[in-house]
């Protein structure tokens, strides 16, 4: 069965509503929500904002964590038309006044306790900087009865027909870029593309009716587009866990016996090295997923013996793209897992592009490029931003080096920005950190270029691997696997390497050590 394209992101919980209303739907903490009450919440919600005055195409912002609330929140928005922007809490003034002040939203909403602290002496700081912003919204049941009694009435069919104005190329939602070239750009993604991604991702890794944990920042394109919005259009279940904790996801799988687990490889690494991971039931486990970064072989062994699940990647994509383009997993090998990102599906476009203006040949480095209308609507308020990433020809230039296999799959080498020349070679950091990561004594690898007065510039490797790992024998193994400029000149080993709030390796901030 192909899962259906539907007009909005919210269509997905009418359609449940209708064809299973007491299928549980939203877990948080003693909160257990059908999808027939959730409609009902979301229903009521939207008609309060078209009651305020919330139109087609302003920006409603919500700041906490994942929760049963925010996903209400979000769905109500996107329905009749708003744009949604999530603030995490563990941004820095600096930057939640650069989103805040970009995005420029209308309404500002939030539970009232976010991180054990009462959130709205830092809503009011939002919005004395912010004056635009209307007075905050608290979604706790009692001041929420009173925001949504104070709206103007709004019928059933006053709110179907706002939600049938709602194009399906519509933006549904701003998400904020990492910002690692610069300030962070908010890429306006469309109910479209976010129901067309999802869709293909359910139908791929076969996420029907699956129960899994969503404990990513809800300022993330994978909170709400490869956990929620799949989760969702799969007619599955949501538990909410309010941050990242390794104990209480292994407490949460054993006693509500999920059968999916889902995260960036660190997160998963964590949970794997927590003292109760042995000890945990996780027979219930039928898949584990993975996004966001390549996944060590030995980790993925390791979760393998555990649950005898099997394992397929979220997909490889970035914000801009909505969500994945490249599907591996289920039945490919720990080898095409761990080193490919898989293969396309054919409703989305996608080409390896060389340097030289034409389609790169099988094994050529080349940049993946992809199109379709999926893609992201435009950076918000940045033309000459979106122009440089989608030009005329519509192929999104995702700055990602790759290579297309002899068997279809394909492999990714680096970034235009991470590779370096040593010696007049070009060098790509993933393959090096691929070759690293082969070593038995390896859990993850990274690797960055520092200036060199002889090579032009070389290679320095970050590996964080056992206390009794030596670097010369590490540095003999990668010679046995890579042309000798490509061996990185320096390679130190790290009980972890620093990483981003996203999970990703701090590239930039191993730059800066490997320069010191």
């Amino acid at each position: 069965m192909t899962t259906p394209v539907l007009r909005l992101i919210s269509d997905h919980l009418d359609r449940h509503a209708s064809g299973r209303p007491a299928t549980e739907f939203l877990v948080d903490g003693e909160l257990r929500l059908s999808y027939a009450d959730t409609k009902r919440r979301v229903d009521r919600l939207a008609a309060a904002m078209v009651g305020h005055g919330i139109a087609r195409g302003d920006r409603v912002a919500y700041y906490g964590n994942p929760s049963a609330a925010w996903w209400i929140h979000f769905l109500a928005t996107t329905s009749v038309g708003a744009i949604w922007l999530g603030l995490n809490p563990k941004y820095t003034p600096a930057e939640l006044d650069h989103v805040v002040g970009d995005a420029e939203p209308s309404w500002l909403f939030s539970a009232s306790v976010v991180d054990g602290a009462p959130a709205l002496p830092r809503l009011e700081e939002i919005r004395a900087d912010h004056p635009g912003i209307a007075a905050p919204v608290l979604l706790d049941d009692d001041q929420l009865d009173l925001w949504c009694g104070a709206a103007a009435p709004v019928s059933a069919d006053d709110l179907a027909a706002r939600r049938a104005d709602v194009d399906t190329m519509d933006p549904a939602f701003l998400v904020y870029t990492s910002g690692s070239t610069g300030r962070p750009k908010g890429a306006l993604i469309t109910h479209r593309g976010s129901n067309l991604c999802n869709a293909i991702a359910v139908d791929r890794k076969h996420l029907a009716d699956r129960r899994m944990i969503n404990n990513l920042p809800v300022n993330h394109v994978g909170a709400i587009g490869d956990i929620s919005g799949r989760v969702m259009t799969g007619g599955g279940t949501l538990f909410f866990h309010e941050r990242f904790d390794p104990a209480r996801m292994l407490q949460t799988i054993e006693a509500e016996r999920l059968d999916t687990v889902g995260g960036v490889p660190t997160m998963l690494q964590l949970v794997a090295d927590h003292p109760d991971f042995e000890t945990t039931d996780l027979s219930s486990i039928e898949l584990i997923a993975w996004g966001g970064a390549a996944m060590p072989a030995e980790l993925l062994v390791r979760w393998q013996e555990a649950t005898g699940a099997p394992f397929c990647t979220m997909g490889y994509g970035m914000t801009e793209m909505t969500g994945g383009i490249t599907y591996a997993g289920l039945t490919d090998s720990v080898e095409l897992l761990c080193t490919t990102i898989g293969l396309p599906d054919d409703r989305q476009e996608i080409r390896v592009w060389h340097p030289d203006g034409r389609v790169a040949e099988v094994g050529e480095p080349g940049e993946i490029q992809t199109r379709g209308d999926f893609l992201m609507a435009g950076y918000w308020r940045n033309p000459e931003a979106t122009a440089a990433a989608i030009p005329p020809d519509g192929w999104l230039r995702t700055g990602d080096l790759g290579v297309l296999r002899p068997d279809g799959y394909y492999q990714i080498v680096g970034r235009l920005s991470e590779m370096y020349k040593s010696g007049g070679y070009n060098v790509y950091p993933r393959e090096v950190e691929l070759a690293l990561e082969e070593h038995p004594e390896v859990a993850m690898a990274a690797v960055v270029s520092v200036p060199d007065p002889t090579y032009q510039e070389v290679g320095v490797a970050y590996v964080m691997g056992t206390s009794g790992l030596a670097v010369d024998e590490l540095r003999a193994f990668a010679a046995e696997r890579l042309a000798n400029y490509k061996v990185p000149k320096r390679i130190e080993v790290l009980d972890e390497l620093p990483m981003l709030p996203i999970g990703k390796v701090d590239k930039a901030g191993l730059r800066v050590r490997a320069a010191d």
